[in-house]
Order: structure tokens, then C-alpha cells, then sequence
């Protein structure tokens, strides 16, 4: 399932950056439509995945009997896959322990502290029900230390954050250091800072089975994250009319943030835990140091 899934990301990401091409009678289906349609069609040794995206027609074909993946765009051949369960030598795949996608809910500290945010950083407090991250961790390269059961595991991927203020009333300025506009006349339905990284971790991982779907698996390390875009989103109602302010900037955001994490699962999913090394916010700008953390569970690839 694991290998299927990669090469059907690999093959639409192939296929979005190609030239379309046009499709054949063979190749077409019954829906003339643009909209997302998938169907999977089950045969005695093999299944085939059809997802239609954009005027092309992706084929994913699994033979259970000949252990082959093979992925089809448009009646070509974009990638193929001859062992699924191992290589020759029956080396067998290995455990993800980074790829997959996470959702969580991540938030800050005043470091030692802990919570509450005291001072003007109460400004900042925040709704933990609302404040939902999601990440997409699509590249893994696991190097082997011993057999299948220990790896040192790195990767990419991207995070999304979402920091969402309890206050209604209070706008953040993009100021050094912050500083707070409040109107009470103003009821913010949504206010909330957004930022997206690139992320790469350094883990050790330790599973018990090379069997994905029976691998108790254990993974601690590090990562690094890229902030590479950050916004202040708001909404609001004044005089009847609806008015959604979007405000990209860097609000003082730390460029580069470091984590210590770890993660534990049994078979797809995993539950995860990040906690920052250094401030989410650049030194000065706060009371004290926020330190980012996010916790939540991931499907795994």
C-alpha cells in the first residue's frame, strides 16, 4: 500500500508538470467532466486504482501475483515499480517513519513557564480548539543501521501552521516589537496568524516487524523548518458588509525554527510530539519566549 500510494504522488506530480497530451478512445472514460473521479477495479491477481484529474486519466496497476507497480498517465508509462514486498535478495521495504500526513494542534510557551502567556503577551493567548496544523511529509530516505529494525530516517516535507487568537477585539501589528491595535466596536469572527515551512528531520527510528502493517515503530531526533510564507488573516462584520482582511508579512516570525521530535505507532498511524529549540518569535519582540510545539496523529504513506 505504501509503495502504491508513492507512485501514484510521484506519478501525478509527473504528470501536472508534463505537457498534457490528448487522450485516445481507449484512454477516455465515461465522465466528460473536469471534477476528481477515482474508481478502482479489483481482478483475480491485480487491482487498478483510475483516477481522472484535469482532462488526464492516472492508472494505477498493483499485480499481487507478479509483485509489480506500474503507473500509466495518459496511455504512457510514468513509473514502475518491479518488487513490491522486497528486491532480490528479499531485503523487504522499509518502515516510514517520517511519510504521511499529520494533522495536530500546535501552539507556543513561555518556555519554562509554561501557561499561561503573561503580560502583553496575553495579546497573543490562543484558541487551542481552533488552532489546527497539518502537515505534508512526501519524500523519506531511511538508511539502515541494523536489518530492518533500525534506520536513521530524513526527509521533506512542508508544515502549516495556524495560530488562531482567542481575542476579538485585538489586531497584532507587523511592528519591532509588537505592538496592538484594540476597537471594540470590531468583533472578529477569525483572527488568526498563518505560516508555511519546508521541513526536514533527523531521526533514529526503531521498528519491530518489516511488515509495515505489524511494525510497532519508535522514532526520536530533530528538524529544521523554512518559513517560506506568513499571513494575518481576520474576518468581520461592519454596517452589513462582510470584510476579510489578508495581510502577508513576516510579523517577526524566527526565519529558521529547530524541534526536537518524536513519534510512536503501531501499523498507519502514529502519534507525534515537536517542541521548538528556539523561539517562534525573532529575540525582543515578545515578554518573554514563545516556544512552538504541536502534537496530533499521522496517517502514514
Amino acid at each position: 500500500m505504501k509503495i502504491k500510494i508513492t507512485l501514484l504522488l510521484l506519478a501525478f506530480i509527473a504528470a501536472t508538470s508534463a505537457k498534457a497530451q490528448e487522450k485516445t478512445p481507449a484512454d477516455s472514460t465515461k465522465n466528460n467532466s473536469d471534477d476528481v473521479e477515482v474508481v478502482i477495479s479489483p481482478k483475480k491477481g491485480q487491482d487498478s486504482t483510475i483516477v481522472k484529474v484535469a482532462g488526464m486519466k492516472i492508472i494505477v496497476l498493483n499485480d499481487t501475483e507478479k509483485e509489480t507497480n506500474t503507473v500509466i498517465v495518459d496511455g504512457e508509462v510514468i513509473v514502475s515499480d518491479t518488487n513490491e514486498k522486497g528486491d532480490k535478495k528479499g531485503k523487504g521495504d522499509n518502515v516510514s517513519h517520517w511519510a504521511g500526513i499529520r494533522i495536530g494542534v500546535n501552539g507556543y510557551t513561555n518556555g519554562d513557564k509554561g501557561l499561561p502567556l503573561v503580560g502583553s503577551d496575553q495579546n497573543l493567548e490562543l484558541d487551542y480548539g481552533r488552532s489546527v496544523s497539518w502537515d505534508l511529509n512526501l519524500f523519506e530516505k531511511d538508511f539502515r543501521l541494523y536489518k530492518q529494525h533500525v534506520e536513521l530516517v530524513t526527509g521533506l516535507g512542508m508544515h502549516f501552521a495556524n495560530y488562531t487568537f482567542t481575542s476579538k477585539y485585538v489586531t497584532l501589528n507587523n511592528t519591532s516589537p509588537f505592538t496592538y491595535n484594540t476597537d471594540s466596536t470590531v468583533n472578529l469572527s477569525k483572527n488568526k496568524l498563518k505560516a508555511t515551512y519546508i521541513t526536514a528531520p533527523l531521526m533514529l527510528g526503531f521498528s519491530t516487524n518489516k511488515d509495515e502493517d505489524k511494525a510497532f515503530r519508535l522514532a526520536f531526533g530533530g528538524q529544521v523548518s523554512w518559513r517560506i510564507n506568513s499571513r494575518l488573516k481576520q474576518e468581520y462584520t461592519s454596517g452589513g458588509e462582510t470584510y476579510k482582511p489578508r495581510v502577508r508579512s513576516d510579523y517577526n516570525l524566527t526565519p529558521f525554527l529547530f524541534h526536537a521530535i518524536a513519534s510512536v505507532g503501531y501499523g498507519p498511524v502514529n502519534i507525534y510530539a515537536n517542541y521548538g529549540l528556539n523561539p517562534l518569535f525573532q529575540s525582543n519582540q515578545t515578554a518573554n519566549e514563545l516556544m512552538p510545539f504541536d502534537v496530533g496523529l499521522q496517517l502514514m504513506f
